[in-house]
């Protein structure tokens, strides 16, 4: 990630008050290309342990969120998963320093986080045992962005870090070629 994009992180997580505000709603976990240093956008994911969120939590979450982020997009909802559990989503779009960040929040249980962790640490294992990994990746999502293909409904990081450390593609192209939507 680069320094101007770690900088916004930190002011998003720290300046801001955002792991904090989380930390009183549960345990807050980064994840996604953030926890994995792969990001090449403005798309910050963090999974929270619901264990005590409850609906006067989430709505002290809302108003903090629309206090210190103005965001212009927001949305707070409550929700089943497919396992029947509740779970909780605050997305939102804001400025820092003049760029435009996403930040998804999901409010899930323990095993859901840890298997989202597990999957992060797994993707950054086989980049640290092959370097070049990371070169496609980045190389791949930043392509893909460039051409208004990456995210949803497109492609998602983890279309692309399948594609690469599971099926051996090596660039946007490849990607396009053998994925095509």
């Amino acid at each position: 990630m680069d320094a101007a994009r770690q900088a916004q992180v930190r002011k998003i997580l720290y300046e801001y008050g955002l792991l904090g505000a989380l930390s009183q709603c549960g345990r807050p976990h980064i994840i996604g290309s953030c926890r994995m240093d792969l990001m090449v956008g403005n798309d910050l994911d963090i999974d929270i342990e619901n264990e005590t969120m409850t609906t006067e939590k989430l709505y002290t979450l809302s108003a903090y969120i629309l206090k210190a982020f103005h965001p212009t997009w927001y949305e707070a909802k409550e929700e089943q998963n497919a396992q029947g559990n509740t779970v909780w989503f605050h997305g939102f779009e804001c400025f820092i320093d003049g760029a435009l960040w996403n930040v998804d929040l999901w409010f899930l249980d323990r095993k859901e986080i840890e298997r989202a962790k597990a999957y992060c640490d797994g993707v950054s294992e086989q980049i640290r045992l092959h370097p070049i990994y990371r070169e496609r990746i980045l190389t791949i999502k930043q392509e893909l962005c460039a051409r208004g293909l990456y995210g949803y409904p497109a492609y998602t990081g983890m279309d692309v870090y399948d594609a690469v450390l599971q099926k051996g593609i090596l660039d946007a192209d490849d990607f396009l070629r053998r994925f095509a939507k």
